[in-house]
C-alpha cells in the first residue's frame, strides 16, 4: 500500500538522459522540477519545487525575508508529520500528502484541508493559513494570539 496520497493528478517533469558514443550519460534536455508559489495568508509567499516539502520551502523563504508577516519564527518541530507544530489549512491548490499523525490531524480535519506542512508537497500554487495545534498550557502568548 502506498504511503502517499495525491489530492490531484501529479504532472512531474522528467529528465531525458541518453548515452553518448563513449558510453557516458548525456542529457539531451535538462529540465528542472516544476516550480509553484505558496502564499501564506497575511505573511508573504515562497516558491517551491513540486518535489520538496512545503515546510522546507517556507523555511527557505523565511530565511530570505519573504515571509515578513510572520510574528515570529516559523513553527517547526519533528519535520516528519509526528508533532503537529507545523499545522496549516490549505485554502486553495493541489498537494500530495505523506503520513501525518492522527493525534494532530484527524481524518475529518484532513478532509477540510488541515495538514502538516512537513508532510505535503505542493502540486500547484497553494494558499495556506498557518494554524497551531492545541498543546495544552504554554508559556508566553497563546498560539492563537501569535498565529490566529
Amino acid at each position: 500500500m502506498n504511503d502517499e496520497t495525491a489530492t490531484s493528478a501529479s504532472d512531474r517533469t522528467s529528465t531525458a538522459v541518453t548515452t553518448g558514443a563513449s558510453g557516458t550519460p548525456r542529457s539531451d534536455r535538462l529540465t528542472a522540477p516544476r516550480r509553484v508559489t505558496i502564499v501564506v495568508e497575511g505573511c508573504g509567499s515562497a516558491t517551491a519545487s513540486i518535489e520538496e516539502r512545503v515546510l522546507v520551502a517556507l523555511e527557505r523563504a523565511q530565511g530570505f525575508g519573504q515571509l515578513r508577516g510572520l510574528p515570529r519564527r516559523l513553527p517547526v518541530g519533528c519535520r516528519r508529520g509526528g508533532c503537529g507544530i507545523c499545522r496549516a489549512r490549505v485554502l486553495d491548490g493541489d498537494y500530495r500528502v505523506t503520513p501525518m499523525s492522527r493525534a494532530h490531524v484527524s481524518e475529518a480535519d484532513e478532509a477540510e484541508g488541515v495538514v502538516l506542512t512537513c508532510a505535503i508537497y505542493a502540486q500547484s500554487d497553494l494558499t495556506l493559513r498557518l494554524e497551531t495545534p492545541s498543546l495544552g498550557k504554554t508559556k508566553g502568548p497563546s498560539a492563537d494570539q501569535v498565529f490566529g
